[in-house]
């Protein structure tokens, strides 16, 4: 639901940009950074969703045409030795590049100041470009977001497959 009201606000925003920019001579380098971010967010949510709903892309030359005890053991393998570790790596690491993105500059020394200084100034690590977007932290924030969702959806899918009364049923593609 996020992913999808962010994806009709992407299009919204790159379509205002290309009206502004062709028919306006107008440009915004804000508007241009605030669509590479809504980008970002779309694709960092799809990813554990994907996982959640089981409707990922396979390695068809390993996956396709085996039984099911092997796409099991295969799924099982996967999830525990590469998408595991790599959720948590890129949890851990994540949460350091937020908290650097954040920690940068300086802040205000009340809860109101920093409020406020979110609105106005900024807060953290800002664009270097002219007009660009202040509190660089809230769209690096969420790589860790999406790296926890994703050993969430791992940890499930783990789940689904070990579990041994119920059936795993077909990828769907929608």
């Amino acid at each position: 639901m996020i992913a999808t009201t962010l994806l009709l606000l992407l299009v919204a925003v790159v379509a205002y940009n290309v009206v502004a920019r062709y028919f306006f001579s107008a440009s915004s380098i804000g508007l241009e950074e605030l669509g590479w971010h809504l980008y970002a967010t779309v694709f960092l949510l799809a990813i554990p969703y994907a996982v959640y709903t089981d409707s990922h892309v396979r390695i068809d030359l390993i996956y396709e045409g085996r039984s099911p005890r092997y796409k099991k053991q295969v799924g099982i393998a996967g999830a525990i030795l590469f998408m595991m570790p790599f959720a948590l790596v890129t949890f851990y690491y994540g949460v350091d590049f937020t908290a650097q993105a954040f920690a940068y500059g300086t802040h205000a020394d009340t809860l109101p100041g920093l409020w406020e200084q979110f609105f106005t100034d900024g807060i953290g690590e800002k664009s270097q470009d002219p007009g660009g977007l202040n509190n660089r932290f809230v769209v690096k924030s969420v790589i860790p977001v999406s790296a926890l969702l994703l050993f969430l959806a791992g940890i499930r899918n783990l789940l689904q497959l070990t579990d041994t009364n119920v059936q795993q049923p077909e990828p769907t593609v929608d």
